[in-house]
């Protein structure tokens, strides 16, 4: 896949694979917006984390009217006790209403983790969980072939050291396996000094 595109009611995302990153486009009550992030600045999947996004305040504030309505509806309880079924009935309907808006708005997300401590966000199941599973996939794929073909290179000029150093760090991110890395480590310590 070259395109993943999400859409949730209020919010577009396009996320466009290129040969160094991933391109991310959005659109959301705030405007239009577009993102480059380079494979270099993406963790490894072992840090990407679910949560949720609430509008906790629309849920605040819900409540607090239908409490408020209620409240004046068991204090017209002894004046009239028809009056009273209308405050209690509306409180009611209200918390419903902002319930379900903020039950509405309520969005999980995957954050990738980035090297500066950010993080950019897939929604959790839009189009469909299995689908955001796959793009997750290609992702991680794309940035290990990326990692491979940038940094898989033996540099006859430099040190030994950190030509070691770099190489146990693509061990380390599963870039290449162990027989890759015994292989290179041969070749690093025949031809490069100290």
């Amino acid at each position: 896949m070259e395109q993943f595109y999400q859409k949730t009611f209020s919010l577009k995302k396009k996320f466009t694979f290129k040969e160094n990153g991933v391109d991310i486009d959005f659109k959301d009550s705030d405007g239009n917006f577009s993102l480059f992030i380079n494979y270099d600045r993406i963790l490894p999947r072992e840090n990407t984390r679910v949560f949720t996004k609430h509008k906790k305040r629309i849920l605040q504030i819900g409540l607090l009217l239908a409490g408020l309505t209620f409240l004046r509806g068991i204090i017209s309880v002894n004046s009239d006790k028809h009056m009273t079924f209308a405050p209690i009935a509306t409180s009611l309907i209200v918390a419903a209403i902002f319930y379900g808006y903020y039950y509405l708005t309520k969005v999980k997300y995957y954050a990738i983790g980035l090297e500066d401590n950010k993080r950019f966000q897939v929604i959790y199941n839009k189009p469909s969980h299995q689908a955001v599973l796959d793009f997750l996939d290609d992702l991680f794929e794309r940035r290990k072939i990326y990692y491979r073909n940038e940094y898989f290179i033996i540099n006859y000029e430099n040190e030994r050291k950190k030509e070691i150093d770099k190489m146990k760090w693509l061990l380390s991110e599963k870039v290449i396996t162990e027989n890759e890395f015994n292989v290179v480590l041969d070749e690093i310590n025949e031809n490069l000094d100290d």
